[in-house]
């Protein structure tokens, strides 16, 4: 009986638990803390590293696996296989396991048995631990079901320098790294893991395994909040004591500031393959900013916003509104001001004659999350300074500051997402998630303007 494919085995080692509950409770399952955006993107990733190594025969997925374990026995019995010597989601079986390859091909090591290569195809820019765990279970897998000689297993990923400039460059988009010696290394627990696996996850009752590190990582477990019993779900309002407030530290900041203030925030998006000229693989491309503006002390914030059209490169006309908005002399403010440094200072260097303009808006950003670090305004924020923390705690009854109120959207990643889905949206949802898009960016700025109102009204003692 096949049970235990080649991802249930990696998800087995961050905790078996995990495949009990697919088993035993999948409606507790959180399927928000999936993103089908990354799996489309693996795809993706995933049809090109095919090309990458020219002609190739494709097994098609099937739901009955073993019609994919005859179709590669056919394979690998035919002699054209000389000719084609690559095959894709070749698979496997033995001791109850299962896996496909993403790519299998022959090589040439001098000897009169074929030798062959197991390639793993990640969407990652980098050999990540899980990765070696993920190709030592395949080369196990290969080499007790059929015997094959197996002499080299790699991984092929992104390659995070590449900058697209024209068609896309495989042979460049791609890093190729041997992993032989690793995978090798690891042969010896492959067999210890599985017995362990199958008896956790195949238990009649419930394993007793309690939350720590490996609920987020290597990836974020979507049955956390079942398994931590609602627990790290309160409000941060339940925490009714008074913040603690360091006037003299918030003074300081505020001497930082100046009006005209500019309160600013960017949405970006992030492709794991470039789509447009002077991209690289998950770069931040900004599509989306909200811009506060108050005149003076205490004044109503005028709103400005910007949202690019979806499908094309935006980052030429975010840049030019920027630079309109603006002025060069101006106190601009942000929330994490390093990550929209960086968004300006890479659209400085793509177009530089705007550079003067767009650095001098980068030169004169201050970061509101400094009285949080410096614990000028402490109170129940869980121990984070981020704004999503931040803001529930200074302000707990005012629900038009809840970004759960908020349709659609209610985090940075969710807003990615949505931006990169609108092309493949009908004409009246792209309305309502452009509509989304723009009030959830708003609040970002609008949060600031509150925020920084209430530093200084806390701050007077």
């Amino acid at each position: 009986m096949i049970n235990l494919s080649k991802t249930r085995y990696c998800t087995g080692l961050q905790c078996p638990k995990i495949l009990w509950l697919d088993r035993n409770k999948s409606d507790e399952k959180n399927t928000s803390a999936v993103s089908q955006a990354r799996f489309d993107e693996g795809a993706r990733v995933g049809e090109l590293a095919r090309e990458y190594f020219g002609d190739h025969t494709l097994i098609p997925y099937n739901d009955n696996k073993k019609i994919m374990l005859e179709e590669t026995e056919h394979l690998l019995n035919k002699d054209l296989i000389k000719d084609n010597r690559t095959i894709c989601e070749a698979s496997f079986a033995a001791e109850d396991g299962f896996c496909s390859i993403d790519i299998l091909r022959t090589i040439n090591d001098g000897s009169n048995v074929a030798a062959w290569e197991i390639i793993e195809v990640k969407s990652s820019t980098d050999l990540k631990p899980q990765h070696l765990d993920d190709m030592a279970y395949q080369y196990y897998i290969l080499t007790n079901s059929k015997g094959l000689k197996v002499t080299k297993v790699s991984l092929l990923h992104l390659n995070k320098h590449y900058e697209r400039n024209g068609g896309l460059d495989l042979q460049k988009l791609f890093t190729l790294v041997d992993c032989t010696k690793e995978i090798l290394e690891k042969q010896n627990e492959i067999s210890a893991n599985i017995k362990r696996i199958k008896e956790i996850a195949g238990a009649e009752t419930e394993p007793d395994i309690s939350i720590g590190k490996h609920c987020s990582a290597p990836y974020k477990c979507a049955y956390k909040q079942y398994c931590s019993g609602n627990k790290n779900q309160e409000p941060l309002s339940a925490n009714n004591q008074p913040p603690v407030v360091d006037c003299e530290k918030i003074k300081d900041f505020l001497k930082t500031i100046s009006y005209p203030l500019y309160h600013l925030d960017f949405e970006t998006f992030q492709e794991a393959i470039p789509s447009f000229d002077h991209q690289r693989p998950y770069q931040h491309i900004p599509c989306q900013f909200s811009l506060h503006i108050q005149k003076e002390e205490g004044a109503e914030p005028i709103h400005r916003e910007f949202l690019a059209e979806a499908g094309i490169d935006p980052r030429r006309e975010i840049a030019e509104r920027l630079c309109a908005e603006i002025p060069k002399d101006s106190c601009v403010l942000a929330y994490y001001m390093s990550f929209e440094k960086k968004v300006i200072s890479e659209l400085a260097a793509l177009f530089p004659d705007l550079a003067p303009h767009l650095m001098a808006i980068h030169d004169n950003i201050k970061d509101l999350i400094i009285p949080f670090k410096k614990q000028a305004w402490h109170g129940s924020t869980q121990g984070t300074n981020s704004l999503k923390d931040v803001l529930p705690a200074m302000f707990p009854n005012e629900s038009g500051l809840d970004y759960n109120n908020l349709e659609l959207i209610h985090n940075g990643e969710e807003a990615m997402n949505a931006y990169t889905s609108l092309p493949k949206l009908s004409p009246e949802e792209q309305q309502r998630t452009r509509k989304a898009l723009l009030a959830y960016c708003c609040l970002d700025t609008l949060a600031m303007v509150r925020i920084l109102d209430k530093l200084r009204e806390d701050g007077k003692g």
